[in-house]
């Protein structure tokens, strides 16, 4: 298509527009980017999907970090004070000795493993009113997602203990495990060692 120039006269030729060819371009750049934008927002969907899960995961398992850390914490303090009732002259070498940690627990709490896959137990206080848990001076009174047990042998520098949590948080049947060793150190004070974790994610 050729044109004049209204100012100075000059011909400047223009290309000719053509709607078709126009509207075919942009159908195609717009199917493009909302295909683009379809991939983007699914992708970004499932990385939030997962990071919602590993963080709602995350919050039920700082449950029974915490609570074995009270198990161990209530240990350590029951072991440390019981050779109070040892006879008046005593050793202290035979205090020492016959320091020992709460018996084990008979069940956990819940007893039942199938009480706490994939949901929350509520336990009652009937649940922490016997040995050891009373020893311990430990409960747990919000529903829960794992279920509790204690274990403990010896006597003196060979006692040693355990403050145990299992749960199944998604039911699938496979059990995670935390635990925290308790054993008398050096001077015979019982120190609560590291947390120990067995398939925590599931």
């Amino acid at each position: 298509m050729t044109t004049r120039s209204q100012h100075d006269g000059r011909t400047v030729r223009r290309p000719r527009w053509n709607a078709r060819r126009s509207w075919r371009a942009a159908r195609g750049v717009t199917l493009v980017d909302v295909m683009n934008l379809v991939v983007v927002a699914a992708s970004v969907s499932a990385v939030g999907m997962y990071a919602t899960a590993r963080y709602i995961s995350h919050t039920k398992t700082t449950e029974a970090v915490s609570e074995v850390a009270a198990l161990g914490k209530g240990a350590a303090e029951y072991y440390d004070t019981s050779d109070s009732a040892q006879p008046a002259g005593a050793t202290v070498a035979a205090k020492r000795a016959m320091r020992r940690f709460p018996a084990s627990s008979k069940d956990s709490v819940p007893a039942d493993p199938l009480d706490v896959r994939g949901k929350r137990y509520q336990s009652s206080s009937a649940d922490w009113a016997r040995s050891p848990w009373k020893e311990l001076g430990f409960s747990v009174a919000q529903p829960q997602y794992y279920a509790y047990s204690f274990t403990s042998e010896g006597t003196g520098f060979q006692a040693q203990a355990k403050g145990i949590a299992r749960g199944d948080l998604n039911g699938n049947g496979t059990r995670s495990m935390f635990y925290v060793p308790i054993t008398p150190g050096a001077d015979a004070h019982a120190l609560v060692g590291n947390l120990v974790t067995e398939d925590s994610e599931e």
